[in-house]
């Protein structure tokens, strides 16, 4: 008989039959019992498992050793399958490399499926999608071995070969990254991976010859698989290849198996999300078919979760289907609308509120189902609320912010950083209404809990001064290398290390996630703004503009730019100064684009009806330096081909036009800063006007496709050719509500230089640039704007030239007046500083906060 003494021993031994009963003996010891499995880890058996594990002897086949590996495998198994502290002592890098190393079509199946299994409990317990990035075989290894077992399955749809592939699809969604987060699909192995498992749906799917159960269930596994690895563009192309495919899914809306129907909505919602397609600044429309598509799934999903709300009032509701509501109902629109109608809202927030924390999520002891039903249902009320006021009201009349409260009061696990992150999303739409901002939202008392979730993880270290990778995300420097240095492997000391890396990664996505609804309670119209500044929030906001972590970085300037929308010139200052001029100058140079956007846009917002920072900005940064950034800004990018022209792929002009969009509101904001600086002082104008290639790119620009574009490049040219003197004024030194100290004027202009000279020389160098034959153009314009500044800035122009006694150059056919009601109009004040709002945000319709969705 086998005691608890000699168990070890003989788990050691050579002879394989007194060993194979050892590990039976320790498999009954402690199934189901904890407290017996932490003793024996205690003891080491860990080691003895792993080393049976990894024995092999090379040619030749030893059933009894296959045996003995197998049920090693299976109690590792259960020592995986139990709570988070001891399956956290076998997630180390032994054990992940033992059990990938059994990952071969050459192994016997079932320690191959016992090490399968055991690799998706562990993985289960504690998701790691970078598992794929610290091992670069394992994505090769998972893809030979779906198309192995794929190719044997419909040979002899043998239940071992069925069972195999099913965990090999479980497995994915455990250890990649998902598509829409990263480029690893991108990558030769990742899209091997995508091909292998499309291939395999499409048999599961439409070559499906039986309805067994465990057909079901690796339809339900290899769909979800293939929806948590596709991008937008493989999503279009097998939609758009395969048609079969489609009505395939379609049909198993209606299958008996709930994890079937469920897989098929959430494949389709992929689908249906990559025919998105840009009708704005700040909404997105779908196309007809995908819009038939979305429709389609509401029936599907609505009845999921009344199934579940009648089983047990939602407590038990698969979080994917309020995650998949939350993709489908995020752009509004009559998909939202048919949601809210069947009552969505309702029940949404019935089930957010069974799992608040004012039960077992304080305690920390939530379990990860919860955690994620929770997440989904927040971020499915978010966008519900996304562009309706309505709803918002809605959501709010329905308990939906106490629910917020609540989360964002409880203390930071692993699990309610996850939550939290939904929760701020839900605060940022709720947070699009005016009335709720300045009712609701104080009596909540929501903004000192944001800070102080901000504050909480700004202990995190995101600051620039750590190493990080080239898409921003934080490196742990103790990043873990194996006996060859390879990146990537973990040692087996580094669970608790990788662990806190991850957690530190997620105190930045809550920060991040709180940063966003910050965005929204700072805007000039929020009673909120201030009380975040009087409670030191802005070094906060500007750390975070300093981060390497990209989203975070965005969202902090953001932020900046609405706090400085529309203020008075001492709030300005304040903002600026603890911004500082080197740190906004390097925004507008980042290596993310929608940074810059941002950026730009604050250096708009700083600029507008603002002589004297303009004169401050010449002083701080240099004349030359401001321009030459502007003029990096004002590029000209060709249009791209219209869909179905020539050879070129419908998705890769969709891409590409989506690509040129943050260029266009670039090169906008751009101009309209140099509006802004034509509409200064004298100097002010003669500065852009001494910059000749900067005002050759703007020209260029006047024939550029967006009106916006067209119209802002015009109102450089009304304030350039504005026929009022603007002397630079003499300054009260003591007065800093405007200026720091210091502050120094530009020096006065010399009696030589005669106020006419420079009208000369504007008028000269606009003429000379073809200024005029731009504008002649522009007065046919199809915009009713453009064509009427149009005609002004030709009035204007002629007038400044007949001013300064230049001859007034016009094509044939043309006039250097303008029709009878422009004639006598003069570039008033608010002509001048036309387009200074760079908030660009419609609170209720537009994306006031960010456009960043946790989904």
């Amino acid at each position: 008989m086998i005691t608890e003494e000699n168990l070890i021993p003989l788990l050691q031994s050579d002879d394989r039959q007194e060993q194979l009963r050892a590990i039976r003996a320790l498999k009954n010891a402690v199934i189901g019992h904890a407290e017996e499995k932490a003793q024996y880890l205690d003891r080491g058996v860990l080691s003895d498992l792993l080393r049976v594990i990894s024995t092999t002897e090379d040619g030749v086949q030893d059933p009894l050793l296959e045996e003995c590996r197998t049920q090693a495998a299976i109690v590792l198994g259960s020592f995986a399958y139990s709570d988070s502290d001891i399956s956290l002592r076998l997630f180390n890098n032994r054990t992940i490399s033992t059990l990938i190393s059994i990952l071969s079509p050459n192994s016997p199946s079932q320690l191959l499926l016992a090490a399968l299994r055991t690799l998706t409990t562990l993985l289960g317990a504690r998701p790691t999608p970078s598992l794929s990035l610290h091992y670069p075989t394992l994505t090769q290894k998972i893809g030979q071995l779906l198309s192995h077992f794929h190719a044997q399955y419909f040979a002899k749809f043998a239940r071992q070969d069925a069972l195999v592939l099913t965990q090999l699809c479980l497995l994915v969604p455990l250890m990649v990254p998902p598509a829409q987060s990263t480029s690893a699909a991108r990558n030769p192995l990742g899209l091997m991976l995508v091909r292998q498992l499309a291939s395999l749906v499409r048999h599961v799917v439409v070559n499906n010859r039986s309805s067994s159960f465990m057909d079901a269930k690796l339809q339900s596994a290899s769909i979800l698989a293939l929806s948590h690895v596709l991008t937008a563009q493989d999503a279009y192309g097998l939609a758009s290849s395969d048609p079969e495919f489609s009505a395939a899914l379609l049909q198993l809306l209606r299958a008996p198996a709930t994890d079937t129907r469920l897989a098929a909505a959430t494949l389709l919602t992929t689908l249906y999300t990559s025919g998105l397609t840009a009708v704005s600044e700040s909404r997105m429309t779908l196309a007809p078919q995908n819009m038939d598509l979305a429709l389609t799934l509401v029936p599907t999903l609505m009845k999921l979760l009344d199934d579940s709300l009648a089983a047990d009032e939602g407590e038990s509701c698969d979080p994917r289907i309020l995650q998949t509501f939350a993709v489908v109902c995020r752009e509004g629109g009559e998909v939202a609308d048919r949601c809210v109608e069947s009552g969505l809202i309702k029940k949404v927030v019935s089930i957010v509120a069974r799992a608040a924390p004012n039960n077992h999520i304080a305690s920390g002891r939530i379990s990860d189902q919860d955690s994620k039903r929770l997440a989904g249902g927040l971020l499915c009320l978010s966008a519900l609320g996304l562009y309706n006021e309505e709803y918002r009201k809605t959501i709010v009349d329905a308990n939906g912010l106490a629910v917020v409260v609540s989360v964002l009061n409880t203390e930071n696990t692993t699990a309610v950083r996850e939550i939290k992150i939904a929760a701020c999303n839900l605060l940022r739409t709720l947070c699009r209404s005016v009335a709720l901002l300045r009712t609701t939202m104080v009596e909540s008392g929501i903004v000192s809990r944001v800070m102080d979730l901000v504050a909480e993880n700004y202990k995190s270290k995101d600051s620039m001064d750590q190493s990080a990778d080239e898409d921003g995300r934080m490196i742990d420097e103790g990043m873990l290398r194996d006996g060859n240095g390879d990146r990537g492997m973990m040692g087996s000391e580094d669970a608790a290390a990788e662990l806190e890396h991850d957690e530190n990664d997620q105190d930045l996505q809550v920060r991040t996630a709180a940063m966003a609804a910050v965005c929204n309670l700072v805007l000039d119209f929020s009673p909120l703004q201030k009380p975040i500044l009087d409670k030191e929030m802005l070094p906060l906001i500007v750390s975070g503009a300093r981060s390497r972590y990209t989203p975070l970085r965005l969202n902090s300037v953001w932020a900046l730019k609405h706090m400085v929308y529309v203020q008075d010139p001492q709030t300005k200052n304040i903002v600026l100064e603890t911004l500082g001029f080197p740190l906004l100058m390097q925004l507008c140079d980042d290596e993310e684009m929608q940074v810059q956007e941002q950026a730009l846009d604050f250096l708009r917002n700083m600029t507008a009806r603002a002589e004297s920072f303009v004169s401050k900005l010449f002083n701080e940064v240099g004349v030359d330096e401001v321009f030459a950034m502007l003029e990096r800004k004002l590029v000209y990018l060709p249009k791209y081909p219209e869909q179905g022209y020539g050879s070129v792929n419908p998705i890769e002009v969709a891409t590409a036009a989506a690509l040129d969009k943050p260029y266009q509101k670039i090169v906008s904001i751009a101009v309209y800063i140099l509006v802004h600086i034509a509409a200064g002082y004298d100097y002010h104008r003669q500065s852009v006007i001494a910059h000749e290639s900067v005002l050759r790119r703007v020209v260029k620009l006047m024939s550029h496709e967006s009106f916006e574009v067209r119209l802002a490049c015009i109102w450089v040219i009304l304030n350039l050719t504005d026929l009022e003197e603007r002397q630079d004024p003499v300054m009260d030194m003591n007065d800093v509500s405007e200026l720091s100290a210091e502050y120094t004027p530009p020096q006065q202009q010399p009696e030589s230089i005669h106020y006419k000279d420079a009208m000369r020389e504007r008028a000269t160098m606009l003429l000379r640039l073809g200024v005029r034959e731009q504008l002649d153009v522009l007065k046919l314009d199809p915009q009713l704007d453009v064509r009427e500044k149009a005609k002004l800035a030709i009035y204007q122009l002629g007038e400044l030239a007949s001013a300064s006694g230049v001859p007034a150059v016009s094509p044939a056919g043309g006039s250097s007046g303008t029709d009878g009601n422009t004639q006598g109009t003069n570039a008033t004040d608010t002509l001048r500083d036309s387009g200074a709002s760079a908030m660009d945000v419609d609170v209720d319709a537009g994306s006031a906060g960010v456009g960043l969705l946790y989904f």
